[in-house]
């Protein structure tokens, strides 16, 4: 179990791939998914090809030496609201500043989000509501829940009486256990 685990931590038998499964030779597979099954190594286009429909996994990098996580919005990710993943708006309205954050089992995460601009767009909080997240306000929203943590909260704090500010922390740590980075903290949102 100890070998089988350390493995993981490296490359694997992803560590003799040059080429990604796409054939592409112009960028090397140097990215993976933790929450993805399995733990094949792929180029940028192809990790964010693969995550339209998850853009709230976790992505690592291989920086030469070790695994480093990144963000499918650094990738290049952008999720677009009211239409079907990987479908176009005509008409895309981005988030103010750019700058959007999720919060998600697995972590908080920083979002490149466009919002529906078509004529027959719904406001955005619908936008967020249909994708199954619980916007902070009605109003310019630019953070969210999934409703996923939502309920996991709801789980956890009649069985063990956790605080929202002991849950939005742990789910920090998810994102970086290090504390080197500052806690996202956000005012606007309330569990």
């Amino acid at each position: 179990f100890l070998d089988e685990t350390i493995f993981l931590e490296g490359r694997g038998h992803e560590g003799q791939r040059t080429v990604c499964r796409c054939g592409s030779e112009i960028e090397e597979p140097k990215y993976r998914c933790r929450d993805c099954f399995g733990m094949e190594m792929y180029c940028r286009h192809c990790t964010v090809e693969r995550h339209q429909s998850s853009p709230l996994h976790v992505i690592e990098e291989w920086n030469g030496s070790f695994f480093q996580r990144t963000h499918l919005k650094s990738l290049g990710l952008r999720v677009q609201l009211g239409h079907p993943p990987s479908d176009h708006c005509y008409n895309p309205r981005p988030s103010t500043g750019n700058d959007f954050i999720v919060v998600d089992i697995n972590g908080i995460h920083d979002v490149a989000l466009d919002f529906c601009g078509c004529h027959t767009a719904q406001l955005r909080y619908k936008q967020l509501l249909r994708v199954r997240w619980y916007p902070a306000t009605t109003t310019d929203p630019q953070t969210a829940a999934t409703f996923n943590v939502l309920e996991h909260y709801q789980l956890l704090s009649f069985e063990s009486k956790i605080s929202a500010y002991e849950f939005y922390h742990s789910l920090a740590r998810c994102s970086d256990n290090t504390g080197l980075s500052p806690i996202k903290v956000s005012h606007k949102i309330s569990i």
